[in-house]
């Protein structure tokens, strides 16, 4: 006799919904508080000297059928990200952080494994009365 069942449902019956009819199975790939100084602000000030900008990622990827076997080619490339990201702080000034924000998100989505992906971006340095000032931006894949 199964362990759950679902209520009303005949002795032997499977409270979970057939293979065919689920989700595909899922895991999350998180890079967290990478810091790099950006060229990035509204006022004069900010385009003479780069500012401290904290990036987390988080990328919900669908699990290959028949799983990862180990094999670096199943999986997106962190080093791939790093490098955008490391690109991304590289480039001419930017005026907001919602700019890196869809910056980084086009970066994440990249990979065709990616269903979903969020995007932090923070100023370290904005002001003294606060650790950071930033956004969270999430997009998810149409389909």
């Amino acid at each position: 006799m199964p362990l759950v069942t679902r209520a009303g449902s005949k002795p032997g019956s499977s409270a979970f919904p057939a293979a065919e009819t689920a989700r595909p199975a899922t895991y999350l790939i998180r890079l967290r508080d990478f810091v790099v100084p950006m060229s990035i602000g509204v006022y004069a000030h900010e385009e003479e000297r780069r500012q401290r900008v904290r990036i987390s990622v988080e990328m919900e990827v669908e699990l290959p059928a028949g799983g990862i076997g180990d094999d670096i080619g199943r999986v997106p490339s962190y080093e791939g990200l790093v490098q955008g990201l490391q690109a991304l702080a590289e480039r001419e000034h930017v005026r907001l952080i919602e700019t890196v924000a869809e910056h980084v998100l086009d970066l994440a989505m990249a990979h065709p494994m990616v269903l979903r992906a969020v995007a932090e971006v923070e100023k370290l340095d904005v002001f003294p009365e606060a650790q950071s000032i930033g956004v969270r931006f999430e997009r998810r894949r149409e389909g």
